[in-house]
């Protein structure tokens, strides 16, 4: 049996449309109190991390929410913030403490998966640091993505690595 099949024997995450109107903030609150949120500035109130949380949703092309089974319950897992200029589509993603590597490896291949039969993305290109590769490379192994190249310094602690994915929209 292939992991792919593995991986999803059971069940598969569920991955949707992330609920800015109210229904997911205190998740992603929860994870910035956390220090899960690195790219955000320390020390925001609520209503800054409000006000933080609009300005994304206004300057992002899609954001989701994904979940899976811990513990037996089906909880958030991650969160994904995408851009796209028509053609490339850069997912960003931001796992919550509650994400083992299985569920890591589960939402990376549910995701992209997803991502590469849509008919209105050209290509999906993924950006990771050197201390994801290992999972990165896992996923490539599944024929999920190809290696591109790195960008030296391309993060302010290293370098980032660069895979994509060929997905379904012509030109």
């Amino acid at each position: 049996m292939n992991i792919a099949k593995q991986l999803f024997k059971h069940n598969k995450p569920i991955i949707r449309e992330f609920g800015f109107g109210g229904s997911d903030i205190p998740i992603l609150w929860d994870a910035y109190k956390k220090g899960q949120l690195e790219e955000v500035p320390e020390e925001l109130s609520m209503d800054q991390f409000m006000e933080l949380c609009d300005e994304i949703h206004d300057h992002v092309y899609e954001t989701w929410m994904i979940e899976d089974i811990v513990k037996g319950e089906m909880i958030p897992v991650a969160v994904v913030f995408c851009k796209s200029d028509g053609w490339q589509f850069e997912p960003h993603v931001v796992y919550f403490d509650t994400a083992t590597t299985r569920i890591k490896l589960r939402t990376y291949v549910a995701f992209l998966k997803k991502t590469k039969y849509r008919k209105t993305i050209g290509v999906c290109v993924v950006k990771v640091p050197k201390d994801t590769l290992k999972l990165t490379n896992k996923v490539e192994e599944m024929g999920l993505l190809n290696y591109v190249g790195k960008i030296a310094g391309g993060r302010p602690n290293g370098n980032d690595y660069i895979y994509s994915v060929r997905c379904n929209r012509r030109h």
